[in-house]
């Protein structure tokens, strides 16, 4: 998949990891090439946390795409995505990061995925600044 490659400032409004995951995510479902800069610019500790990276690496693997400058602490990404594929997948926060925003970024993906999708998300399930587990599970 080819297209002119989306720009985004990943320090807009409350400059957390949200714009990654929701920008990320749009990215793989529309195969247009991505670039994030000032990746979580607002908040105290700036760039990708496991948790982030962890959903970056998911995402990539979902679509055979391409991720560049993604290591903890990055302030800036590159991502190509390619036809998302099925399959099983795992993203291990190795930390308390959410799997609540695991599934926030990868979700909208396997949705459209070529095949049956199984995601196992192993991390935190009532981490802070994050949606947790029960609201997830009975709302989400």
């Amino acid at each position: 998949m080819a297209g002119p490659r989306v720009e985004v400032d990943g320090g807009i409004l409350e400059g957390g990891g949200q714009i990654l995951r929701v920008s990320t995510a749009l990215s793989c479902l529309l195969g247009l090439p991505l670039r994030v800069q000032k990746i979580r610019a607002g908040r105290s500790t700036p760039g990708l946390r496991p948790q982030h990276l962890s959903g970056l690496e998911m995402i990539r693997d979902l679509c055979d795409g391409q991720l560049e400058g993604a290591e903890i602490g990055s302030t800036e990404i590159t991502f190509t995505p390619e036809k998302i594929k099925g399959g099983i997948h795992t993203a291990d926060t190795k930390t308390a990061g959410s799997v609540c925003l695991l599934m926030q970024v990868s979700m909208p993906c396997v949705l459209f995925a070529a095949a049956p999708s199984e995601l196992r998300l192993k991390g935190g399930t009532n981490a802070e600044m994050a949606p947790q587990i029960d609201y997830t599970v009975m709302v989400g």
